[in-house]
This record gives C-alpha cells, structure tokens and sequence, in this order.
C-alpha cells in the first residue's frame, strides 16, 4: 500500500513539473519565452513590457502593465505556467504605464520599488487626467484602487526567490522619479527600465540628464548580459543602449554647434533636424531631447569624456 502511494505521489509530481511544458507554447501572441521559465509580454504602446519569472518558491512579476487586457493575459499566462502563487512584483518605474494594475495581483504579491515610487504613484493618481489616461473599462474603473509599493529600496537590493537571485539597482535620473534595472546574474538576463528604448524617443523630464543616461547605460552594459528587457518594445540585447547613445552623441554634437553660432534654444528647436533618426518613434519628443542636450552643452558635458 505504501509503495502504491509513493507512486501515485510521484506521477502527481511529475505530472505537476511538466505542466509548463505543455502549456508554455499557448500562452497568446504577446508572449515571448526568453529563457528558461522567464517569459515578456510586449504589446503597442502606451502599454509597457510585463515579465514573469517562475521559480520554484512562487512567481515573480515585473511591472503591471497599463490597459486591463494586460493583466488579463499575464494572470492566465501565470495560471497556465504554474500553481505557485505570485510572490513578487517588482516595478521598473512608477509611471502609469506600468504600475496601474497593480490592484490585480497585489495582495498577495509583495510590491518591491525605488525609493521614491509611491509618491510618484499619489502624484499620478491624483492628477485629474489620471482616469481618462488610463484603459480600464468604467465598470472596473469604479472600483480600481491604488497600490502602492509595500517595499521601497534606497540604492541596491538582493532578492532571492526560490532558486534565482534578483539584484535590484537604482537608475538615478534616467526616465522617472524611481528607475530600477532588475539583473538575474545566473540567467544574464536585465531588466533595463525604460532608461533606453529600442529605436525610440525618450521624454526627457527637467530632472533627467543625458549624462545620467549614458552612465546608466554603460554600468548595465559592463555586466555583460545575454538579453535585455526595455521597458517598452521587444527584448533585445545591449545593441539598444548602443545605438541610444549615438543618438545622443549625435544630438548633443548638433546642439553645441548651434550653440557656438550663437543661436538660442528656442531657435535651435526650430532649426535642428535629425534625419538618421526620423524613423523612430516618439518624434513628438524631440523639444524634451534638445532640452536635454542643450542642458548638457550648457554644463560642459561631451559624451566622449
């Protein structure tokens, strides 16, 4: 009797291992497997990437997403994945776009963000555009709630969870008031923000510095990762911050020309054309660009150095 109950304790087991497996291939257009038991959902804009990592404690999610579809996806991907329960959800940036479905996995995931995230978020909130930005049916939208993180990092952060270890670092001034790039040393896998987005133009707000951009990008660059996961787009790889930063190079270069000739920043937004770079997105975002730059020439800053 009992080596019949051993048997059957092990086929349940097995059966329960190799559930991913048979799942893992339907998980819906938007997913990407990019490593063993790590899986993107990237859709258009505005809508950021949403991430799942399985462990064998529990799963960890990174960002939320913005429109309700995206949770309705990532929760059935995760159930299709795994029995485990969702441990953690760790935000890249506090920005609606990421955090506004926090409501549909936290409690019980665990909240894990810079320091600086929840204010942002209560600003956010608060705005009174907040509810026409965000896309969420009206019978959901009358009983959303805000969460916040229950965690708040002030520089570095490990995070072990099951068998993968987390390693959360601080972007200072790359993108919003509380950037985060999340490394899994093990997998060489990086969540890189939305500090740089593949053949993209960032808002660049009053407080981002492309300095702080450039030296951003060269310390995820220097921990050699296999793949890299933006905040918005499909995962690549370090090619982004590559390509990102010669467009700010180029940028930069441009406007201190103008610069020396003379002319004003306002003269320089109206003048200053950047054809190689027309096909990226965001072109809207080019005055907040020239902003940037002219800030950097105005403080001495030459990429180069």
């Amino acid at each position: 009797m009992k080596a019949k109950s051993a048997t059957v304790f092990l086929l349940v087991v097995s059966f329960l291992a190799f559930v991913p497996l048979l799942r893992a291939q339907d998980l819906g257009p938007h997913f990407k497997k990019i490593a063993d038991g790590i899986y993107v959902e990237a859709t258009s804009e505005p809508s950021s990437t949403c991430s799942i990592i399985l462990t064998k404690a529990g799963v960890v999610l990174i960002d939320s997403g913005f429109r309700a579809s995206d949770a309705q996806e990532v929760a059935e991907a995760v159930k299709k994945l795994t029995p485990l329960p969702i441990r953690f959800l760790i935000d890249t940036e506090p920005h609606p776009d990421h955090t506004t479905n926090h409501w549909a996995f936290s409690p019980p995931a665990v909240i894990i963000a810079g320091e600086g995230a929840t204010e942002s978020m209560k600003k956010a909130f608060a705005a009174p555009d907040f509810a026409s930005r965000i896309d969420m049916p009206r019978a959901a939208l009358t009983n959303y709630q805000l969460v916040t993180p229950q965690v708040e990092y002030h520089d570095k952060m490990t995070l072990h969870v099951g068998e993968r270890t987390f390693e959360l670092m601080r972007l200072n001034n790359v993108h919003s008031e509380a950037d985060t790039a999340i490394w899994l040393p093990s997998e060489r896998v990086l969540f890189a923000a939305s500090a740089a987005v593949p053949k993209s133009l960032d808002n660049i707000r009053s407080f981002v510095t492309i300095q702080d951009k450039i030296n951003a990008f060269k310390m995820m660059e220097a921990l050699n990762p296999e793949i890299v996961v933006t905040g918005h787009g499909s995962p690549g790889t370090v090619k982004t911050f590559d390509e990102t930063t010669q467009y700010y190079t180029l940028l930069i270069e441009r406007v201190k020309k103008m610069v020396q000739e003379g002319k004003s920043e306002d003269q320089i937004k109206q003048e200053l054309r950047m054809p190689e770079y027309s096909s990226w997105i965001g072109q809207d975002r080019m005055p907040t660009n020239i902003d940037a730059a002219y800030r950097a020439v105005k403080a001495g800053y030459s990429p180069g150095d």
